[in-house]
């Protein structure tokens, strides 16, 4: 049986070693840039000055207090469902979507003759609510709105 290899593709190219030793610095090259030595992501970061709670923040960071001990974490709870429950659980939904399921597939489609309806339905439209609106309809819907704009008198100012 054949192996593969992630590298198969390029092992050509690797072999040579001065490209080696290119690709090598290369990806030393953008490692590096990932990080400054100026600033390491290990190191605890400042505190803002502006922060309204600058001096409670050094004030515990100066004096971390206790650390918890093993007989402070809680005891295991008791109205957990058990592994076995979670199962039964899980197979009764998944029994519970199969069956849906099949009663929705059982379920007998009935859109067809879509096109005998829509024949049926623009049959029953008057003709003059079917056809294209003319060019000049939005001029006189405009001019409708303005002449009943200049007929409209304003309510009368609040007292």
């Amino acid at each position: 049986m054949a192996s593969f290899h992630l590298l198969a593709p390029v092992q050509p190219i690797l072999s040579n070693t001065r490209l080696r030793l290119l690709a090598g610095l290369a990806l030393a090259a953008l490692v590096s840039g990932c990080m400054t030595p100026s600033k390491s992501p290990f190191a605890l970061g400042g505190v803002d000055p502006a922060s309204p709670v600058a001096a409670e923040v050094r004030e515990a960071s100066a004096s971390p207090g206790s650390f918890p001990k093993f007989q402070d974490i809680p005891a295991m709870p008791t109205d957990v469902r058990s592994a076995s429950a979670w199962k039964a659980a899980v197979l009764d939904e998944t029994t519970l979507k199969r069956q849906t399921e099949a009663e929705a597939a059982a379920i007998p489609f009935t859109l067809t003759g879509t096109d005998t309806w829509a024949a049926n339905t623009r049959a029953h439209v008057l003709p003059q609510y079917s056809q294209q609106a003319p060019a000049d309809a939005r001029a006189e819907a405009e001019a409708f709105a303005a002449q009943t704009a200049a007929r409209a008198t304003p309510p009368p100012a609040p007292k």
